[in-house]
């Protein structure tokens, strides 16, 4: 009972999250929105997570849903290190761009 009312709260941040985040992202704000209710439905009623998970041939509903928490994770980790890559070419193009410029400027001072 205590996991439940703890899983409960933080299910009720992420929700909280979720609204507060939907008028930047509301993809972002939608997918936690359904995560978090999807979590307080298992959460509260465990016996149907053990159904799904023989559903799909898996022997737990824990273990479907530590499965597809895995899977979730890695593809934040990808979309993270997709967007780390793409600031870094743009940061090197700056950085190209602006000693360009500066070496144009320091050429004319010189004249």
């Amino acid at each position: 009972m205590i996991a439940q009312l703890a899983l409960t709260a933080l299910s009720f941040a992420i929700l909280l999250y979720a609204w507060m985040e939907y008028p930047r992202s509301p993809a972002v704000g939608l997918l936690a929105w359904l995560a978090a209710l999807g979590g307080l439905y298992f959460v509260w009623v465990p016996s149907h997570a053990t159904q799904l998970a023989a559903l799909v041939g898996i022997g737990r509903g824990v273990d479907l849903i530590i499965y597809t928490w895995v899977g979730t994770s890695l593809l934040l980790l990808l979309n993270l290190h997709l967007k780390l890559r793409s600031q870094m070419e743009l940061i090197t193009v700056l950085a190209r761009e602006v000693a360009i410029a500066n070496a144009r400027a320091g050429q004319f001072e010189e004249q």
